[in-house]
């Protein structure tokens, strides 16, 4: 036998309509019942409305909760509501349904100020996770484009890549020297006043050497490289992309890797152990110059005394860490030029994201370099 499907008659008089629901309420038919109350909330009806249960003869406690929910959702709406002719069996199971008030705002109840927490969380793990393999990703394309422009070196762009050397490291000699020297300068006075203490403030020398070439130095050349460098990188390949000179690349027959990541990607590599030295060597005089004023230190005692604290293993592990970090600065500021999508503020985001991305990896590669050069003995 086929199933009656659930439905509503309406009939208008005057200033009421008669709202009649028939067929079949039941569970089986529930997803049709629903389908139809949300219909009628849609229509527009009089203040006054009369539910006329005499011809609902086949219905369970699903078919009930629909016709209540759509009862209460009228009320809600300013309508005022009559339930009419309603039998024994309706009347009971509706008295069981009457501690729960059927209306949509409850079912969709909002989530706790720890569930929002968890979920964005779960949100920014996501995003953390793809953008790791994106950038992984990236590494391996580079990598491999690396290889084949080596492997054929009249793909290389040297006149690209001397130019980017010029601007990445020559430009950017005054602004690390002066910072070296101020850090260097801080470093020595630091180190005075708590060496102090203990009447070895001779030992500042070593302090400043030791850290100024084996940590300091190349770091805050690589955060000054991110800052400067890493961000025009990303900015530029950004206008490029906005401005279509991707896709005309690659409408030209050219491999964008090869024009425009790789010269940079080289360019920074090979200037970073320059620009290290001479962090180093601006730290050196930064310290020398507060220790030579405030422990009467002669400059031929503290040229005597860098000879004594630092070894070659010590100045070649701080110019040993610059090429890794220059291709990280380079691999990151790149990836993130080519997230650019289109927008000024797209621009920005991305800008900052790469200087961020650049100094978070370029500092965590630092702290494993150093664990492992102190568990090998260098």
């Amino acid at each position: 036998m086929a199933i009656s499907p659930p439905n509503i008659e309406i009939f208008s008089q005057k200033e009421m309509v008669i709202l009649k629901p028939q067929g079949i309420w039941e569970a089986k038919t529930a997803r049709e019942a629903e389908s139809y109350c949300d219909h009628l909330l849609e229509r527009s009806f009089p203040h006054t409305l009369v539910f006329d249960l005499s011809a609902l003869k086949e219905f369970d406690t699903s078919g009930i909760w629909l016709i209540q929910r759509t009862i209460h959702d009228f009320k809600e709406k300013g309508h005022t509501v009559e339930v009419k002719h309603a039998s024994e069996a309706f009347a009971t199971l509706a008295s069981r349904l009457e501690t729960y008030k059927p209306s949509k705002e409850k079912l969709q109840k909002q989530p706790s100020y720890l569930g929002k927490r968890v979920v964005e969380l779960g949100r920014i793990t996501v995003d953390l996770l793809i953008l790791t393999r994106d950038l992984i990703v990236f590494l391996g394309q580079v990598m491999t484009g690396l290889v084949f422009a080596l492997r054929h070196p009249h793909r290389l762009r040297f006149t690209s890549i001397v130019a980017h050397m010029e601007r990445f490291g020559v430009n950017a000699l005054p602004i690390i020297a002066v910072m070296s020297v101020a850090l260097g300068l801080v470093l020595a006075y630091q180190g005075e006043e708590q060496l102090r203490r203990f009447g070895a403030e001779i030992y500042t020398i070593n302090l400043v050497s030791i850290s100024m070439l084996r940590e300091v130095g190349i770091l805050i050349t690589s955060i000054l490289v991110a800052g400067r460098t890493g961000s025009s990188i990303t900015a530029q390949i950004g206008i490029m992309k906005i401005n279509q000179e991707v896709d005309a690349l690659n409408t030209l027959g050219l491999s964008p890797m090869e024009v425009l990541v790789i010269p940079r990607f080289l360019a920074l590599v090979l200037v970073m152990p320059l620009l290290a030295f001479v962090s180093d060597i601006a730290g050196l005089v930064g310290g020398g110059i507060m220790v030579f004023f405030s422990l009467d230190v002669t400059p031929q005692l503290y040229i005597h005394r860098l000879g004594e604290a630092v070894t070659l293993g010590g100045f070649w592990v701080g110019i040993l860490k610059a090429p890794l970090f220059g291709g990280i600065i380079a691999i990151v500021s790149c990836f993130e030029g080519f997230r650019v999508e289109g927008t000024a503020e797209s621009v920005g985001v991305c800008t900052t994201r790469s200087v961020v991305e650049g100094i978070f990896l370029v500092t965590l590669a630092d702290a494993l370099l150093s664990v492992f050069f102190s568990k090998v003995g260098i």
